[in-house]
C-alpha cells in the first residue's frame, strides 16, 4: 500500500529547462499560432490568438521567469485555465505526462530564481524538472482590476 500520494504534472522545456504545470489546469497543446500584439500590455504578454473564436492572451513564460527561450521549430502554445481564465504560454518544447507522487518533490524553501513562482523539483531519475505555480505566476501578471471582462489584458 502507498503512501505518498500521486499526481500528474504536463512536462515542457523552456529553453534548456524542464518544467511542469498541474496537468489539471492544462487543457490543450497547439503549434504556435500567428500573435497578434496588444498595444500597451504588459511585457511579458506577447499579444493574443484567436482559438476557436475566443480571445486568449498569450504570454512568454521565459521572460516572466528570467530564463533564456531560445527560439526553436518546436514551439508550442500551452493552453490553461485558471479559476476563470483562459491563459495561453509559449514553450520550446512538450515533453508529456508524468506521474509522480510527493516524495519525489523536493520543496525548497526559498529557489532564488523563480520565487513562489515554483512548487519546488520534481526528481525522477537524473531529471530535475522546475514545478510550476500557475496561480502565482498568472497572479504577479494581473489583478482583478486588470483582468477585462473580455478576458484580455
Amino acid at each position: 500500500m502507498q503512501n505518498e500520494s500521486e499526481f500528474e504534472v504536463f512536462v515542457f522545456s523552456v529553453g534548456e529547462q524542464e518544467m511542469a504545470f498541474d496537468v489539471d489546469h492544462v487543457s490543450m497543446v497547439i503549434e504556435r499560432p500567428e500573435i497578434t500584439p496588444v498595444p500597451k500590455s504588459k511585457s511579458t504578454v506577447l499579444g493574443v490568438m484567436n482559438l476557436r473564436g475566443r480571445i486568449v492572451p498569450v504570454v512568454n513564460l521565459a521572460m516572466s521567469l528570467g530564463v533564456e527561450f531560445g527560439k526553436t521549430d518546436d514551439e508550442k502554445v500551452v493552453v490553461v485555465n485558471w479559476e476563470e481564465m483562459e491563459v495561453s504560454f509559449l514553450v520550446n518544447k512538450v515533453k508529456g505526462v508524468l506521474r509522480c507522487n510527493e516524495g519525489e518533490v523536493e520543496k525548497l524553501q526559498e529557489l532564488a530564481k523563480f520565487g513562489e513562482k515554483c512548487k519546488g523539483i520534481i526528481k525522477k531519475g537524473n531529471e530535475l524538472i522546475v514545478y510550476l505555480n500557475i496561480g502565482k505566476i498568472l497572479g504577479e501578471l494581473i489583478t482583478v482590476s486588470e483582468y477585462s471582462t473580455e478576458g484580455v489584458w
